[in-house]
């Protein structure tokens, strides 16, 4: 009996001293390794971020997968829903806080049922081993797991827990090719991971243990029976009571997740090619969301196959609060062109800066006297859109009517380097063979621009004469303002073309009262490609233009017509509304008027055919003999064409100007029509 007591005891010391040795060497191989292999921290940060779009308010709007395929939004802890933290611990790791990056207890209840089950059922990972995982990719054995062990022992001592979780939430797979919780949340339920309530947190939290398993857009079933596995593991954890366990189970799962639809697509790709890295934009896509569906119903009084676009610009802030490029940016064709961008003649869109152009120079005043008569420049004789003349007529009539040959007239004595000036100060991009390629046609629209570059331009006259560039990132740096009009030069314009004088076309009916003050100045360009409508109200300068992408024109596209009644509606929305009336202006003073020009209106009448006559031709073209109320040599032109010899006019149906003019500049017009 002694002998073998003492067996047992040598036995025993012999185990317990192979046991030391072994703990030794292990501690000693441990020791060799920490130092030789140190934790590789530059690959926490695998996975690149995923480029996202949003609104002024965080509003989902674009998102595109980053350079390795994946969906990913890194953010801080701070920044995730306190439910998702809670549930993600209590489903994944719930002594996260206890152990050091391995949880002994876990091995062994693992290792248990493993041997129990005679096959791996449990891996016993933390989420300090999860991440070590993810950030090396290693078969599933168990040289990797033991990697993953020694990996999460040396994490634990270099970060913070708060640190390792947020790092889990970041790259923890949740369904397809998503990594982390905010691009998780942002394209199932279009909102930020910090709002998470404590159904779709449950939800979530549950998907990495199988992402292809779960993945809620595939298998939405089982992502909600998996996320009431999550919500009773909170409540055996003493994380929720029953009454909020039950609440959650009772209140209906979270809305199916969709595939995300993008939303401001044209700003939206516009604000990604302008910083790839995406991010928070000025849009407002509640306006932008009212402005679309008031575009698609004008869209219906408008021919077929018509594009519009339409852009809101924050005066004060500079920032582009809505932007639409086509009339449907799913259009295979050509709906992803925008339009907001591309450049088109503006036609008389540019004339209140022409105006104010000579108002700064005190060479104008709103009651000063123009002259509407036919005009000759070198060859050019421009006409006004209806091919009449109003004669002398006061300056705010001629820019309120669109009057050309006011116009053209005024900035040929101005200086068009003054007025190319001007434009250029505003915002507005002119070529630099403006002069030589267009010249005084530059007021009638004889250079293109940009419906957002316009929209810009004419908020200086909301902005007292300061131009700024439009913003579309409330980050962008600051520009300076630059001082480009007088403040009452604006408040000249701005009440000449506000609607205290007149109505906007649809709202003739409309009682005065229920309209707020805006003023606005439309636009057709030649052959009816392009029609205009731009103006401000002081908070906000809008755009909107009406044409065809193919460059064809249509007789409906009339800046008054197909722009002016949508612009007008714009201004009315709730949003955009302004119920404030500016003060009148103060007179200008007139330092140095424009001389009146030779050729004026004088009493030469054409008496036969007279005005607006209408004549019916029966068999044969129809003989007239023109007749004026003076007997002076004159020089005839129909329809533009001279006529050698106009005593005789024989004429097929059609409808006719005729015009003459004297040797002084004296000229007289008629229009008629032959049936």
């Amino acid at each position: 009996m002694i002998q073998r007591k003492g067996k047992i005891r040598r036995y025993r010391k012999r185990f317990m001293q192979a046991l030391l040795v072994t703990v030794f060497l292990l501690a000693l191989c441990l020791t060799i390794a920490w130092f030789a292999f140190p934790f590789p921290l530059h690959k926490l940060d695998r996975w690149q971020t995923s480029p996202f779009v949003f609104d002024a308010h965080g509003r989902y709007m674009l998102s595109v997968v980053s350079p390795q395929q994946q969906w990913c939004v890194p953010v801080p802890l701070s920044d995730v829903s306190n439910w998702m933290i809670q549930a993600t611990i209590a489903v994944e790791d719930q002594r996260f806080y206890s152990h050091p990056g391995v949880d002994p207890f876990a091995v062994w209840r693992a290792a248990i049922q493993n041997i129990t089950a005679g096959r791996v059922v449990s891996g016993a990972s933390t989420l300090t081993m999860q991440v070590c995982r993810m950030m090396e990719d290693r078969p599933r054995t168990l040289t990797a797991k033991g990697i993953e062990a020694f990996r999460a022992l040396q994490m634990d001592r270099i970060r913070t827990k708060e640190q390792i979780l947020e790092t889990y939430l970041n790259m923890a797979p949740y369904g397809g090719n998503i990594r982390g919780v905010e691009a998780a949340s942002l394209l199932y339920f279009s909102k930020h991971a910090r709002d998470l309530n404590l159904q779709e947190a449950a939800l979530l939290a549950g998907l990495p243990k199988s992402p292809s398993r779960y993945n809620p857009r595939i298998h939405y079933e089982a992502a909600l029976q998996r996320s009431r596995i999550v919500l009773q593991s909170m409540y055996e954890q003493g994380i929720l009571l029953q009454h909020q366990r039950d609440e959650a189970l009772a209140a209906g799962a979270p809305s199916h997740p969709l595939e995300r639809q993008i939303h401001a697509p044209h700003t939206a790709w516009m604000a990604l090619s302008r910083r790839p890295a995406g991010g928070r934009t000025t849009i407002n896509l509640s306006i932008q969301t009212e402005i679309e569906r008031h575009t698609r119903e004008h869209l219906t009084t408008l021919p077929a196959e018509t594009e519009l676009a339409a852009v809101v610009i924050d005066i004060e802030q500079a920032s582009i609060v809505a932007l639409i490029g086509s009339s449907d940016f799913h259009d295979p064709k050509d709906g992803q062109v925008n339009a907001a961008l591309s450049r088109h003649s503006p036609g008389s869109a540019l004339k209140p800066f022409i105006y104010a152009t000579a108002f700064q120079g005190g060479r104008l005043a709103a009651d000063s006297i123009v002259y509407d008569i036919p005009l000759d420049l070198a060859g050019w004789q421009p006409e006004n859109f209806d091919r009449t003349y109003s004669g002398p007529v006061p300056v705010h009539q001629a820019l309120t009517d669109s009057l050309n040959i006011p116009a053209l007239y005024i900035a040929g004595h101005i200086g068009l380097a003054r007025c190319y000036g001007i434009l250029e100060s505003a915002g507005i991009s002119l070529p630099s063979n403006v002069n030589r390629n267009a010249g005084l046609a530059l007021v009638v629209g004889g250079v293109e621009v940009s419906l957002l570059e316009l929209t810009s331009a004419y908020a200086l006259f909301g902005r007292r004469g300061m131009a700024r560039p439009a913003r579309l990132f409330p980050d962008d740096p600051v520009q300076k303002e630059t001082f480009v009009l007088d403040a009452n030069v604006c408040a000249t314009v701005n009440e000449i073309l506000s609607c205290r004088h007149r109505r906007p076309t649809g709202m003739e009916d409309t009682n005065p009262d229920q309209i707020p003050w805006f003023m606005w100045k439309t636009g057709t360009s030649s052959g009816r490609r392009d029609a205009w409508a731009v103006g401000h109200n002081h908070r906000f300068a809008i755009g909107v233009w009406v044409g065809r992408f193919r460059g064809t024109g249509r007789l409906a596209y009339v800046g008054a017509e197909a722009a002016e009644p949508l612009l007008a509606k714009l201004f009315l929305l709730p949003d955009l509304r302004n119920d404030i009336d500016p003060p009148s202006p103060s007179a200008i003073v007139v330092t140095r008027p424009i001389p009146r020009p030779n050729s004026t209106q004088s009493d030469l009448r054409i008496l036969e055919p007279a005005d607006g006559r209408l004549f019916i031709a029966m068999d044969q073209p129809l003989t007239i003999r023109p007749k004026v109320n003076q007997q002076i040599p004159l020089t005839w032109f129909l329809n533009n064409q001279l006529i050698a010899d106009p005593s005789l006019l024989r004429l097929a149906p059609g409808r006719y100007r005729l015009l003459c003019i004297a040797g002084t500049g004296d000229s007289a017009a008629s229009t008629f029509t032959v049936q």
